[in-house]
């Protein structure tokens, strides 16, 4: 085979390749027919969905079947697409919001009503409870003197209770407390 000739064998494979690959494409995307929407087209579906209740009865015998069939398809009617447009070049696919009407508002209370004005089923006809003074009277506990000190050898130190002596207090120097004339080391 001559370069000439293997030239024109690659060209035209290649013009084939491109030609099946357009081919291909074209049979992926555009050939395909799109299905309706029954919501958006407004068709309801001709199915209904049965609904069946059993009741067991006590003994386990002979259970009662009650089958329902519904024939309007959905329960609810409501329908979101209504007043959808799906025509001209502006669509559409639910239709205008519609405000709800305003909760009424609350009703003002009269503040300056008198007891007669509450019904007698409304009234608290509980007595308060009486109570002797020496159960109102509080005395506070009686603290231990600072410093005192109990059985088990602690001392008593106010707001910390009895705590644990822990004998007298220890000091040192330290002979390398300085470095180059500087202290070193946080002594608070």
């Amino acid at each position: 085979m001559t370069d000439k000739t293997k030239k024109t064998l690659l060209l035209v494979v290649g013009a084939l390749v491109c030609v099946a690959l357009i081919v291909s494409i074209t049979t992926r995307f555009g050939g395909q027919t799109q299905t309706k929407d029954p919501v958006l087209n407004n068709d309801t579906p001709q199915t209904s969905d049965p609904v069946v209740d059993i009741d067991m009865p006590d003994d386990g015998k002979n259970p009662a079947v009650n089958v329902q069939i519904n024939a309007g398809g959905k329960d609810d009617d409501t329908n979101p697409s209504e007043g959808a447009d799906s025509t001209g070049t502006e669509q559409t696919i639910q239709g205008d919001p519609v405000k709800p009407q305003p909760p009424e508002p609350p009703v003002p209370i009269d503040d300056d009503h008198s007891a007669d004005a509450v019904p007698e089923s409304e009234r608290n006809t509980e007595t308060p409870p009486t109570y002797t003074p020496d159960q109102t009277t509080v005395t506070p506990p009686a603290d231990p003197a600072p410093g005192s000190t109990n059985g088990n050898g602690q001392m008593y130190v106010p707001g910390f209770g009895y705590v644990d002596v822990g004998g007298g207090n220890e000091g040192g120097t330290l002979d390398d407390m300085y470095e180059s004339g500087e202290k070193v080391g946080i002594m608070d």
